[in-house]
């Protein structure tokens, strides 16, 4: 018990910061990289991660989006992870659809976790409308 509340107030403190920050999430490098290079770091403090085990630590953090980019197997275990995070419960999550099957296991995981699938160009539009000139206004910043 003791060691438990140790390890709470060992957790990082989220300080306000002026970029939006993007979680990126992917099991291939390349495709991480391509995604990187497509907001060309547009003004954006981005965290990228290529395993549940990085996935883990990243949640520790907070962040203001993320785009997911992971086989059909490793849609689920990253999106009950990121949705455990007390600090990404509400982030939107962006979920690229060309990755999806129609195998029978992803039948409604999307909507279960609040997370949108679109393709990549949708996935970087919506990344640079969350962060366009109404950014500040928490009414016009809905993604989701």
């Amino acid at each position: 018990m003791l060691a438990s509340a140790v390890n709470s107030a060992l957790q990082p403190i989220p300080f306000p910061n002026s970029k939006p920050r993007l979680l990126l999430v992917s099991d291939c490098y390349d495709r991480l990289k391509s995604l990187e290079a497509g907001l060309n770091n547009n003004g954006f403090d981005i965290t990228s991660v290529c395993s549940l085990e990085e996935l883990v630590t990243a949640c520790n953090n907070c962040h203001d989006l993320i785009a997911l980019d992971v086989s059909p197997e490793q849609i689920a275990p990253m999106l009950k992870q990121i949705r455990a995070s007390a600090s990404h419960a509400t982030v939107p999550v962006l979920v690229e659809a060309s990755r999806l099957t129609s195998d029978l296991s992803l039948a409604g995981l999307l909507p279960e976790y609040r997370a949108m699938p679109c393709s990549r160009m949708e996935m970087l539009a919506l990344v640079q409308r969350g962060v366009g000139p109404y950014a500040d206004d928490p009414a016009r910043r809905h993604i989701l």
